[in-house]
């Protein structure tokens, strides 16, 4: 009876541990931007969870972009939490680290609606509109984002499905479509890997396709309209343009 005691207490002490570790489980992921062929930025995102059992999301960014004469560097931080289970956004901040390093703007959702503070040269205004279905933050220069939406498609349902993509930096919501295309295997620099497919509408604004892997994380992300390409680092090509 003793030794079927130490056994199961050693089990049960071992399922801890392991549940532990599933908890503490901690993702991180690298991007490489490019403009018009040619690598421009890169943004690497770290995910882990929180206190909560939500799930936070911090990320750093820099992007160079030129426009004949001169380049200007842009880079900033972000960090959003998700609660539990639904991944639905609960707050959101970004913050400049060139430039006006003042500047930034925060979002919090909580009792149907979205309220939003920016901050830019030294002054701050606030905004807040009522919370949409299916809302989402998908945010300009912020790619690791398309993970959150992807996961919200419903595959059973499939076609076009719509969102609410509330964009903080203009303090309002657009709407988001997105449609599964199929799957393909897509050349990366040691073979191909297996990806979904969707097409991203900023509905009346662009047109993108994303490529997921088979855990649902972003691959690689197609802009045509801004001669934008983000591919995961990991996957790039050894002789990217310079």
């Amino acid at each position: 009876m003793k030794a079927a005691f130490c056994l199961w207490l050693g089990l049960l002490i071992f399922a801890n541990l392991a549940n532990a570790g599933e908890t503490q489980s901690v993702y991180t992921q690298s991007y490489t931007i490019l403009l018009k062929g040619s690598v421009a930025g890169s943004e690497t995102v770290t995910e882990k969870p929180g206190d909560a059992g939500d799930l936070v999301a911090t990320s750093d960014h820099e992007i160079f972009v030129t426009d004949g004469l001169q380049t200007k560097r842009m880079a900033f931080s972000t960090k959003m939490v998700l609660s539990k289970g639904t991944l639905a956004p609960v707050t959101y901040a970004y913050r400049y680290t060139t430039g006006n390093t003042g500047d930034s703007y925060d979002v919090v959702i909580k009792d149907a609606q979205i309220f939003r503070t920016l901050n830019r040269g030294g002054r701050s205004s606030e905004t807040a509109i009522p919370l949409q279905p299916n809302t989402i933050i998908l945010d300009v220069n912020v790619y690791h984002q398309y993970d959150y939406l992807i996961r919200k498609y419903d595959t059973k349902k499939g076609g076009r499905q719509l969102f609410s993509d509330f964009v903080p930096v203009v303090g309002n919501d657009i709407p988001l479509a997105l449609t599964f295309i199929g799957n393909e295997n897509l050349a990366v620099k040691d073979g191909s890997i297996p990806v979904k497919n969707y097409k991203v509408e900023f509905v009346g604004i662009f047109t993108g396709t994303a490529s997921m892997d088979k855990d649902g994380r972003l691959v690689h992300l197609l802009i045509p309209a801004q001669d934008l390409e983000v591919v995961r680092k990991d996957l790039l090509s050894d002789n990217p343009k310079n």
